[in-house]
């Protein structure tokens, strides 16, 4: 019986397509790549990606640290809730006006 079933699942060194120094090759050990500490990963100056963040992230923490910034975020976001509770009262004032005309036929 052949073992042609498990020809998928053929070794480097056992490819017969392989040659000789693709098989050597395959042998020789590889030196790790020596990983930056976690630390150090967190903190890269030399990455433009980290400046560009680094800046941005100091310059909302700037904006979002000033008083006037902090009460104008809050009117608006009060003016935009109220805006929204109205257009919701209206389209149910709306509704109830639909259905009451719908009655009265």
């Amino acid at each position: 019986m052949s073992q042609d079933y498990n020809n998928d699942y053929v070794y480097n060194y056992q490819d017969p397509q392989l040659t000789e120094q693709q098989r050597v090759d395959s042998l020789q050990p590889v030196q790790p790549v020596n990983e930056p500490s976690t630390v150090k990963s967190w903190v890269n100056f030399t990455d433009s990606r980290y400046l560009k963040g680094f800046l941005v992230g100091a310059g909302v923490a700037l904006v979002a640290s000033n008083p006037k910034v902090q009460k104008a975020i809050v009117s608006g976001a009060v003016k935009t809730w109220s805006a929204v509770q109205g257009g919701i009262e209206e389209a149910k004032e709306k509704i109830h006006d639909i259905k009451a005309e719908a009655q009265s036929e």
